[in-house]
């Protein structure tokens, strides 16, 4: 059966709440949490994955089974390890608005990230304050920017809990009841990246090869040999982790010479989500729609009409 509700974590399921402007000792703990996340040089989220926009993908051209070009979003957002170039430009000091705002979206992400570790609820008044201060009037463009930055690479959801007060909250994408933060050392969200490899498994007809996993992945800046700087081992985290979750089934192929390894769904998969909400996923890293996945999409709505039969 398809899970409909949220799955909030700590102080989520207590409910919309507005968020005070913190007092005395607790307003300089705060204060000085995030001007330690803004100031770092190990942030959250590295600055050199930051500047990127997430969702700019060329137009889907493959076909109803290809996946490659759906990783262009999340290597916008991860950066490049094994790519041996780098880009000697300082991105560090925009000197266009444009940059300047991009650069604004990137710390409001790592704000986000940093409330949702803490399992606390965020006011507008504190991103204002913390991040967009002097470009109050563009607050809600630069938050639906953070949003889906934070959707595509981690897996969550921002979402207004007080409209009066515009408190928001920020809980792990509907339906899934793990976020994977007690897998690598950065204690980070996996839903997004257990989400993408879910979508490149459906995309390859239920079964994906771990070859073509890591094909995929090297485009996004994910190698398997070499252990990411967000997310840790990344063959680990596919091959046992999920697997221990039973969010994946990893096993050999069949008739496969030489031996070779591949990807399934597995049972906490189907019970948590559907395909048309990863198909809906991969539509919004690829910055298209999951109409354009015609066949994968008819595939998926068959499957939410048998769902919703009594």
């Amino acid at each position: 059966m398809p899970h409909d509700k949220e799955h909030p974590q700590g102080s989520h399921d207590k409910g919309p709440q507005q968020v005070q402007e913190p007092q005395g000792q607790e307003a300089a703990q705060v204060t000085q949490a995030v001007e330690e996340t803004l100031s770092s040089p190990n942030p959250v989220m590295p600055s050199n994955m930051q500047m990127v926009p997430v969702a700019q993908a060329p137009s889907y051209t493959g076909g109803p089974h290809s996946a490659s070009s759906s990783s262009s979003g999340i290597h916008a957002a991860c950066g490049s390890e094994c790519d041996d170039s780098s880009n000697s430009e300082d991105e560090s000091t925009p000197s266009t608005l444009e940059g300047l705002l991009d650069k604004k979206v990137s710390f409001l992400m790592n704000i986000l990230l940093l409330y949702f570790q803490r399992k606390e609820p965020i006011s507008k008044a504190d991103m204002v304050k913390y991040v967009i201060r002097e470009h109050e009037a563009l607050f809600y463009p630069i938050l639906c920017k953070a949003s889906l930055r934070l959707e595509v690479i981690f897996g969550l959801e921002v979402k207004e809990m007080d409209a009066i007060n515009h408190c928001y909250g920020i809980f792990i994408k509907q339906g899934f009841t793990y976020d994977g933060m007690q897998c690598g050392e950065l204690g980070v969200p996996k839903t997004g990246l257990l989400i993408f490899v879910l979508g490149v498994i459906f995309m390859k007809g239920h079964r994906a090869t771990e070859e073509h996993i890591w094909q995929l992945m090297k485009q996004t800046g994910i190698c398997c040999r070499k252990k990411h700087f967000i997310f840790g081992d990344p063959k680990q985290l596919f091959t046992i982790e999920f697997v221990k979750e039973g969010y994946l089934e990893y096993q050999k192929g069949p008739d496969s010479d030489p031996e070779k390894y591949e990807l399934l769904w597995g049972p906490r998969a189907y019970a948590e989500t559907t395909k048309m909400k990863v198909l809906e996923f991969m539509a919004k890293v690829h910055g298209t729609d999951p109409t354009d996945f015609p066949s994968l999409y008819e595939e998926a709505q068959l499957e939410e009409q048998e769902r919703a039969q009594p």
